[in-house]
């Protein structure tokens, strides 16, 4: 009579069935792989019993086990007497260092993989990589940078040109970072993650075309890649074309649903559209899920404002002043929230704003303006001439400007907010549109009939070169969009 082999059949039916006289790593590797954890738990008690628990194979598997379920010190001690039974095989000493990484013990770790890599016949680029990380965790890019270099060499593909790229980004040597990206791509089948990666960094270096190209294969490839398509809709958002923005976000936020950057730039691309009730929740979300993220604040602050809440939007810009003193657009908004208001501390703000961007032809403007509605028209006339002064100085683009987006990451829309009583004025100021430019009667570049703000922002987008669009970094980790990136991947 045949027998049918089963592995679900016990360890006891297995010996007796004569696989004892062989060995039976081929099964504990196999149930190992296929998640059967503790079956081969099970397997690997029978046989430390049956070996007087002197089989290596059983400790190694039993620690990787272990490892995986998160008891790193049991793995630990299951790896050590690995290398107590057979002193020169490299592989538990490998394990040993990477548990010790998972605890941030990344001295211990360093020095682990370096013993590790004197057992080795030849170059491990596993192990090369490993050193390159722990170095970048301790602080050491230089030595960092070498390591990776050596794991290219010794064939780590993808994985080791694209640690080199961010050690690299992380040592500031931009053009580095994309040489070693242009050879990852150019010598490997790279993945959506480094496809991402690197065109969030094309977009930081001026290639927005290249960077598209690259962006578009990540999510050709994996469409969930919220970095990628954070970055992209980014770009979108600057191009002024929102509803392919909104696909973006969308997927975005399917592959991430709590992703701060994409709910914040999802709430910009609302308020663009004018769904007002949509973006406040959009942004209030993003803000309960980053209280201490000033870029949040200040977008809700943004949408607050067009909502005609002066009194929340000050608050909320508050709190981006107080995580950002320097900000001058969230003070500059902040004086517009307390003029709405009434409050004589306006002009402070104002005066504040000034000072911190005493260049900037947008705060400029908008404290003409304010003299303007004041009645203090010598004040403003002056300003308007300094803005034209600038205005004129300005011969070249921004060449960060130029690139239409950084990274990945939160993008604020222009807070250009002259004129700012139209807001709350529509149709109605249409209907009494002589009488006001009588009764005020500002100066020529401030409108006052009686257009809602996105007009007025449109009418002054040319003048200033999309010049005020505030591009600030994700949130999160690693496009970490990384950089949103790319873009969010978060800074």
């Amino acid at each position: 009579m045949a027998f049918i082999f089963d592995e679900r059949n016990s360890n006891d039916d297995l010996l007796s069935l004569g696989f004892n006289t062989g060995s039976l790593n081929w099964l504990l590797h196999a149930r190992y792989v296929r998640g059967e954890h503790s079956l081969c738990l099970d397997l690997a008690d029978d046989l430390q019993k049956k070996h007087d628990n002197k089989h290596r194979y059983a400790h190694y598997i039993k620690g990787a086990v272990l490892a995986d379920a998160g008891r790193l010190q049991e793995a630990l001690e299951r790896y050590h007497s690995c290398i107590r039974l057979h002193p020169q095989d490299p592989e538990p000493l490998k394990q040993v260092a990477k548990c010790l990484s998972r605890q941030h013990r990344f001295q211990l770790s360093h020095e682990a993989y370096l013993e590790a890599d004197k057992l080795t016949k030849h170059p491990d680029p596993d192990i090369y990589c490993a050193l390159a990380e722990c170095s970048w965790n301790l602080g050491e890019l230089e030595r960092g940078v070498e390591w990776a270099r050596s794991a290219v060499q010794a064939g780590g593909g993808e994985r080791a040109a694209a640690l080199l790229a961010k050690i690299l980004l992380a040592c500031d040597d931009v053009p580095g970072a994309l040489a070693a990206y242009d050879q990852a791509l150019t010598t490997h089948a790279c993945g959506a993650d480094t496809l991402a990666a690197a065109g969030a960094l094309r977009l930081r270096a001026g290639d927005p075309r290249r960077a598209f190209q690259l962006l578009g294969a990540a999510l050709a490839q994996q469409p969930t890649q919220h970095a990628a398509a954070l970055a992209l809709a980014a770009m979108m958002l600057q191009h002024k074309d929102v509803d392919a923005a909104l696909a973006r976000l969308k997927g975005a936020l399917s592959a991430h649903p709590t992703c701060v950057a994409a709910h914040a730039n999802l709430g910009m691309a609302l308020l663009a559209k004018k769904k007002y009730i949509a973006a406040l929740t959009c942004l209030q979300r993003a803000s309960w899920a980053a209280p201490l993220s000033a870029r949040a604040a200040h977008d809700l602050g943004v949408a607050l404002l067009v909502c005609k809440r002066p009194a929340s939007a000050f608050c909320r810009l508050a709190t981006a002043a107080a995580l950002q003193p320097f900000q001058p657009y969230t003070v500059l908004l902040i004086g517009i929230a307390l003029e709405r208001l009434g409050d004589s501390r306006a002009d402070a703000a104002y005066s504040r704003a000034v000072a911190l961007a005493n260049d900037d032809p947008l705060i400029r403007l908008n404290i003409a303006g304010r003299h303007a509605r004041a009645g203090r028209l010598t004040e403003a006339v002056e300003e308007a001439e300094i803005t034209a002064e600038l205005l004129q100085r300005e011969e070249r683009p921004d060449a960060q400007i130029e690139t239409k987006e950084r990274t990945a990451s939160l993008v604020v829309l222009p807070p250009l907010v002259l004129g700012y009583d139209e807001i709350y004025n529509e149709l109605k100021e249409e209907q009494n549109a002589t009488e006001a430019k009588a009764e005020r009667s500002p100066p020529d570049f401030i409108d006052t009939k009686g257009r809602r703000n996105f007009d007025i922002q449109r009418d002054f987008g040319s003048l200033f070169k999309d010049r005020r669009s505030l591009n600030t970094k994700s949130i999160n980790d690693d496009i970490n969009m990384n950089e949103f990136s790319p873009i969010f991947t978060y800074r």
